[in-house]
């Protein structure tokens, strides 16, 4: 940036506009101005991840800045971004472009490093600009007699989005049973499939541990996936080593509709386990489920780790962001329910511990 006596050359603008010696009309300068629009370029960010050695490394991705609306609040003079960059997004050289009302002249404000005094700079889009503090804007009019201020800020996340937080929760005796009535558990498999038809015999059926989650498809609004996943009785199928996984396709306001089976086979490898007290959620857009100590040919340990299932279902692997907090008790009865304000609750049935927990971004959707 160069830097500019800019009243001298606004008052220039202002007299060669007005002095013409072809045009017999004279030209008025504009009285009032303003910033009409804002934007940012591409923006470096900076993450972290481990070498196959597991020792710690970063390295850099482009973000697409024009992908952020900016807000620009006329009233107080302010200048954001709704929705912030991501964690650890560098704004220490940000390429920005500004217009204004009635081709308006901008100027920044730099404070000089004692931060004494002003240090004013003409604006150009070809420049970087430190956002690393908000920023002073002026546009000043095209006669050059008043300008207005706007403070530009660059709002950048503190946290990763899909970084999870428990928090360990004293529950009364009525917090405790509203909690438990969120479950998505069925107490049998009829009032569940109902009249609707099978894909598969019914002793693919499960008869206890049953949950229903549902979700929302990705190509049409009034179309849902329910999905019902159980355990088979233990006595009579000792060797079930999975649990029963059943999915329909409805239509919102419509009974009806058949159920499909993930029938377990030995080329998936990663089909949800048959674990005691087996819970399941809908968290996050996904179904999450945990459960106790393998049951039949399960040996799983009791509440080893999260599984996650991207693909409603058919596939479940170990959740890279939620684990169970410190001092989780894996020898109780736990139930996992999601409240209204999208907190994951762990409850232990026997001793009433309580956890309660989020992921970073669900929390900002609230905010």
């Amino acid at each position: 940036m160069k830097k500019s006596f800019f009243l001298c050359g606004l008052l220039v603008f202002a007299l060669s506009s007005c002095l013409s010696s072809d045009d017999p009309e004279t030209t008025v300068a504009y009285q009032d101005t303003g910033l009409t629009s804002f934007s940012v370029g591409a923006l470096k960010q900076t993450l972290q991840t481990k070498g196959s050695a597991g020792q710690d490394s970063t390295y850099t991705k482009t973000v697409a800045g024009s992908t952020y609306a900016f807000t620009i609040d006329q009233q107080q003079g302010l200048v954001y971004n709704v929705d912030s960059l991501p964690v650890n997004t560098d704004v220490s050289r940000v390429a920005c472009t500004a217009t204004t009302k009635n081709l308006g002249s901008i100027v920044i404000n730099r404070r000089t490093h004692d931060g004494l005094r002003d240090s004013l700079v003409v604006y150009s889009s070809a420049d970087s600009l430190d956002f690393t503090n908000p920023v002073e804007f002026r546009v000043y009019n095209q006669a050059g007699t008043a300008f207005r201020k706007y403070m530009v800020e660059l709002r950048v996340h503190r946290q990763t989005a899909d970084e999870f937080h428990w928090t360990q929760q004293s529950l009364t005796d009525e917090q405790f049973a509203d909690l438990l009535a969120l479950r998505q558990q069925p107490q049998n498999v009829a009032g569940v499939i109902g009249d609707d038809g099978l894909d598969a015999p019914t002793e693919w059926l499960p008869t206890s541990d049953l949950n229903v989650g549902i979700l929302p498809t990705k190509t049409n609004d009034d179309l849902y996936l329910k999905i019902l996943v159980g355990n088979r009785d233990a006595e009579a199928y000792p060797a079930d080593s999975t649990a029963m996984v059943w999915c329909k396709i409805a239509e919102l306001g419509v009974e009806g509709g058949g159920w499909f089976f993930f029938t377990p086979t030995s080329s998936n490898r990663n089909q949800l386990p048959r674990m005691k007290d087996l819970q399941m959620v809908v968290y996050d857009g996904l179904l999450v489920a945990i459960g106790g100590s393998g049951i039949g040919a399960c040996t799983s340990a009791p509440y080893a780790k999260f599984y996650e299932s991207k693909d409603n279902g058919l596939t479940w692997h170990s959740s890279a962001n939620i684990s169970f907090p410190e001092g989780f008790a894996s020898d109780g009865k736990w139930a996992m329910v999601v409240d209204a304000d999208k907190h994951l609750w762990l409850i232990d049935e026997n001793s009433r511990q309580a956890w309660r927990g989020y992921l970073n971004k669900k929390k900002w959707e609230q905010e």
